[in-house]
């Protein structure tokens, strides 16, 4: 299935607590996302609060915030409650804190049952339990005893994304390196990394980047080879591609690649033209094969890969068969390619 959540276009993936909250039908606030949508805003400081003349307030929201963590949406509507509290309210909720920071403890020993449940049934090494202890300080509390009453969809839809994120079989890693498509570097290097890539998406421009400048830094043991996956509610991706295949025709793939890049505001037309121009290309040629059928079928059979391989979103990286979490960020692919050299 093709990616149409606006948050699929990124680096990654969705926070595994909405995985979980969508498997249990339930609700939350974006946790974390290396997608499209944007981060909740930085809770305001309790001495922000204090500022403003509620000192029993803002000692009440400083005490619940380090019980619901600092940075936790239930911290930061917390903030936004104790404005309007009374004084003499909040003294009260001071008085019998011990009872609230009891509640919350037992509101939250759901969610380490549930983080027990999943680090038991897939490993305490899987990428999901890794997740879900690192997003649990961030789980509204309210929401975790429907978490573990739902822990057995939970469970199965977090093993159905670590089968999905599993290395890709031989077969299947195979045909996204022999396919034909625009590669840099030897057949024989030591790491090969295949990316699934949109002229369109802001994300793989900072992909396009991070690859340009790891090849650069790894030299003759990386090979880079670009697959198209135009996304579908991205109006020029296709056209984008079609005519950085009709530079390809011409030897001049990459150079046109990055000038899509780094003009993804102006994508029209006779934009496309006019890089074609900059790098002195047969224009004629090139006007022909950006709408030539035969270079039309080459992005089809890009996507059709991309899906057989479950690419959801663009840009999606695999190093040497492995899917990376992130494809943005050089330190995380670096670390993949030293890690593939190593073995």
């Amino acid at each position: 299935m093709r990616l149409s959540e606006s948050f699929g276009a990124l680096p990654g993936r969705p926070a595994l607590v909405l995985v979980m909250l969508a498997a249990a039908g339930a609700s939350a606030p974006l946790l974390s996302s290396s997608g499209c949508a944007s981060a909740p805003a930085t809770p305001e400081p309790a001495s922000k609060v204090k500022s403003a003349g509620i000192e029993p307030c803002a000692s009440l929201a400083r005490k619940l915030c380090d019980e619901l963590g600092p940075s936790s949406e239930s911290c930061r509507s917390t903030m936004g409650v104790v404005t309007f509290l009374p004084d003499r309210a909040c003294e009260e909720g001071l008085a019998g804190f011990e009872e609230t920071r009891k509640r919350v403890q037992e509101l939250r020993a759901s969610c380490e049952s549930l983080a027990t449940a999943v680090c038991t049934e897939l490993g305490a090494e899987s990428e999901s339990c890794a997740a879900l202890r690192a997003d649990l300080p961030n789980i509204p509390p309210g929401h975790c005893a429907a978490l573990l009453r739902d822990q057995d969809q939970i469970i199965a839809a977090l093993k159905t994304r670590e089968a999905l994120d599993a290395p890709l079989t031989e077969e299947r890693w195979r045909a996204l390196t022999t396919a034909p498509a625009p590669s840099v570097g030897a057949p024989d290097a030591r790491v090969t990394i295949v990316e699934f890539s949109d002229f369109q998406c802001p994300y793989c421009a900072e992909a396009a980047r991070t690859l340009k400048k790891l090849k650069e830094a790894h030299g003759a043991n990386v090979r880079v080879i670009f697959r198209h996956y135009p996304l579908p509610f991205h109006e020029r991706a296709q056209a984008a591609a079609q005519a950085a295949l009709a530079a390809h025709a011409q030897n001049k793939f990459w150079e046109y690649h990055d000038l899509l890049f780094d003009n993804q505001s102006a994508l029209a037309p006779q934009d496309l033209e006019s890089y074609a121009e900059r790098l002195k290309l047969d224009v004629a040629k090139f006007r022909e094969a950006s709408v030539d059928q035969a270079v039309a079928n080459l992005i089809t059979s890009d996507v059709a890969l991309g899906d057989s391989v479950n690419v959801r979103g663009t840009p999606t990286v695999f190093v040497n068969g492995k899917r990376l979490a992130n494809g943005v960020d050089y330190d995380a692919v670096s670390a993949a390619v030293d890690e593939a050299l190593a073995n």
